[in-house]
């Protein structure tokens, strides 16, 4: 079940709330009783591992052109 980051537009409150993927954000309250919150969007968290991510990691032309011009 994902975790959602909300504030509250009333008292200015953030607050984590658990819903599930087809759950209704309009249920949603702040721990005051507010209903006008809404979902504070962020960064998503990604680490990239293993080699082939950066431009440095690939093979070289001269590679890749030998290797054609054999088959």
């Amino acid at each position: 079940m994902p975790r959602y980051e909300f504030s509250c537009t009333t008292c200015r409150q953030t607050f984590e709330k658990d819903l599930l993927y087809n759950g209704s954000r309009a249920e949603v309250r702040c721990p005051s009783g507010h209903r006008s919150v809404h979902r504070v969007y962020q960064a998503p968290s990604v680490v990239f591992k293993g080699s082939g991510w950066y431009r440095t990691d690939h093979r070289s032309v001269g590679s890749f052109l030998s290797e054609s011009s054999q088959s």
